[in-house]
């Protein structure tokens, strides 16, 4: 009951009133789990107080409760969103010393948190590295790595994902063509850009009005305004 209760209020980020109920549990006896401390850093964690994260962590391994891999996951994201990366990567460390395999999620977290702090490469050789221990890449590590080179220009190498996708049968959700055909209309590759939107209709995948802004805010820049007004027409429909 305590965990449920403590699980909820983390959930609404009311993670003082549920430390509240920690320290009552702690101070009447009741067992604690493993399911208690995850919702606790968890909570903590997604208000950026990852230090009460490592210390609840902390207080977790000294009473002989062993963390899963859902806590080292909550860990490796918290880091990474808050750009801690190599303290992200000594979490990770810890969780392949006590022989619990990372998964997709923990690696997806970490390219995340390399593509946040412009260290594309880095993410790339985490992505690259990953069929090797045998996890296979899904659409949320390539749409983090395509949005991550699209953000440097490295439109080629979003591509290649992007095709690569298409070879694996991947399907390609709205979000990994919405960061594609940005990154192509800012580097100018209007054309392709174009393609892609055609390519959605095809799919029944109509193009949302963030894809249209930025076509629109490209075709303008580059003078092609008849064009703009022809698909601001489509644009338009999405709209209402």
């Amino acid at each position: 009951m305590y965990t449920t209760i403590i699980d909820s209020l983390c959930k609404y980020k009311l993670v003082n009133d549920a430390f509240d109920l920690y320290s009552e549990m702690v101070a009447k006896r009741i067992g604690l789990d493993v399911f208690t401390y995850n919702a606790l850093i968890s909570g903590f964690s997604a208000v950026s107080k990852l230090n009460d994260a490592i210390g609840l962590f902390n207080k977790m391994t000294a009473e002989n409760i062993n963390p899963d891999v859902y806590t080292f996951n909550i860990l490796v994201d918290g880091f990474c969103k808050d750009g801690r990366v190599k303290e992200a990567k000594n979490v990770l460390a810890m969780m392949i010393k006590d022989d619990i395999k990372p998964r997709v999620v923990t690696y997806s977290s970490l390219m995340d948190g390399y593509c946040l702090i412009n260290e594309v490469n880095k993410a790339k050789e985490i992505f690259d590295s990953m069929a090797a221990r045998g996890v296979m890449a899904n659409v949320q590590s390539y749409t983090t790595m395509i949005n991550g080179f699209c953000k440097i220009k490295m439109v080629d190498e979003a591509i290649n994902l992007f095709e690569e996708m298409r070879c694996r049968k991947i399907i390609r959700n709205v979000l990994i063509y919405s960061f594609l055909i940005d990154g192509l209309c800012k580097s100018g590759r209007i054309s392709y850009a174009l393609k892609l939107v055609d390519e959605m209709h095809d799919r029944g995948q109509p193009p949302n009005i963030v894809i249209y802004s930025s076509i629109l805010d490209a075709l303008c820049k580059n003078h092609r305004v008849d064009q703009a007004i022809a698909l601001s027409v489509d644009c338009a429909k999405v709209e209402g």
